[in-house]
């Protein structure tokens, strides 16, 4: 890969920072390409794309500005958002284009909480589930549960959506109904417009909440009055919150992931694969977050190709949790792999998050790749792997096998 022999010497926290400098519009760094782009299930791309079209009005290259601008005050101008909240072209820029480009950040955090977590899984399987939004903002979160459900079967869906604003509360009613008419899902809407941090929710089967929290963040971390609130939300229900996938951010979320863990009540489904302190916390310049390769929508494409955007992914960090204590660990050998590859001359090396809770480099040397160790090339970033057996020194050699793990749910 261009530059890898150049940039390979560095030391792994400033390599890892250098590859996970993330912004809204791409990553700057190197090696760091998913190796194909993720097709959602035809239903859950209907059902966004129903709700593109619903909501384009405004012309792409207002559009695209519009979008140019509200991307700069999310990356490095948060202290002026406040500010223009109310503003006519950021309303728009949320509901035509971000909500198409956030919804499937949604349908891949739940697909990989389903696949680990029978509290997640049974959504998919219930007559009626019981949905709190919190920060419902314009519907992409709504919009996101929706299409991940409507390529599960049809239901219905009670979404009790809470809301400050008036503008956004209004564009969320139409956003999931388009949602809704698209997927066949009977939907009943209630919108509260209160702030949520003064909001018990009811009674619920899941409790979501997108690129809200980080609003509340006080200097790098979160009040102990949030803690406690997300605590509280956590204990009662299976809980998902998604957020920028910046440094700051996401380095918060990582902290209320050990917070919420140290006062109890509830147990990590993903993207952890052991509840343990993150190991990432120790070193300030790492983050733990996703970058998704994703097939964009038609309007999003028009957008991204005005504004030069050449990055396809999908870039969000993720908690998600569920009452209880957990019920079953992960083996060590049982790794997540938490980087792309990251090319060297001669070996291939990958961040890994063991399930003992180790943040570990391992490598496999080009001439020791063999069919049944590839899955640690190949694999999507993400994806659980299987290493057998488990090499002490972290170099997977010519005789080991690393297989797609088929994750324990609990």
């Amino acid at each position: 890969m261009p530059g890898a022999a150049q940039r390979g010497t560095l030391p792994l926290p400033a390599r890892v920072a250098q590859l996970d400098r993330a912004s809204v519009f791409g990553t700057d760094g190197w090696g760091f390409e998913s190796l194909r782009a993720r097709l959602l299930h035809p239903a859950s791309r209907a059902c966004i794309e129903a709700v593109e079209r619903a909501h384009a009005a405004t012309p792409e290259r207002d559009l695209a500005k519009a979008v140019s601008r509200l991307s700069d005050l999310y990356t490095t101008g948060r202290d002026a958002l406040a500010r223009e909240q109310a503003d006519a072209s950021h309303l728009a820029a949320k509901r035509e284009y971000f909500l198409a480009s956030d919804a499937p950040k949604i349908v891949l955090a739940l697909d990989e909480c389903a696949a680990r977590s029978d509290a997640f899984a049974a959504l998919a399987r219930a007559e009626r589930v019981r949905v709190v939004d919190l920060g419902a903002g314009v519907g992409a979160t709504s919009v996101g549960f929706l299409a991940w459900l409507a390529a599960r079967g049809a239901a219905s869906v009670e979404l009790h959506a809470v809301e400050l604003g008036e503008p956004a509360a209004r564009a969320y009613e139409a956003s999931v109904r388009a949602a809704a008419d698209a997927a066949g899902i009977r939907v009943a809407i209630m919108i509260e417009a209160r702030d949520f941090r003064r909001f018990t929710p009811p009674a619920c089967d899941l409790i979501l909440c997108q690129t809200a929290l980080n609003e509340l963040l006080v200097g790098a971390e979160h009040a102990r009055e949030t803690v406690q609130m997300a605590a509280n939300w956590a204990r009662a229900a299976p809980f998902l919150v998604v957020e920028p996938a910046l440094r700051p951010t996401t380095r918060a979320l990582m902290a209320l992931r050990d917070a919420l863990l140290s006062l109890g009540g509830m147990h990590v489904v993903a993207p952890c694969l052991h509840q343990n302190a993150c190991p990432m916390r120790a070193k300030e310049g790492e983050w733990c977050h996703e970058a998704r390769r994703i097939e964009r929508t038609p309007r999003v494409s028009a957008v991204d190709a005005i504004v030069g955007r050449r990055d396809g992914r999908a870039l969000f960090s993720f908690l998600a949790t569920a009452p209880g204590a957990a019920p079953r660990e992960f083996p060590s050998s049982a790794v997540r792999l938490v980087t792309d590859s990251l090319g060297s001359r001669g070996k291939t090396e990958r961040l890994v998050c063991r399930g003992d809770g180790e943040l570990r480099l391992m490598r496999l040397l080009d001439r020791e790749t063999r069919d049944a160790n590839r899955a640690f090339l190949d694999a999507e970033r993400g994806a659980v792997v299987e290493i057998a057996p488990l090499p002490a020194n972290d170099r997977i050699g010519p005789d080991a096998a690393v297989a797609l793990e088929d994750p324990p749910r609990g």
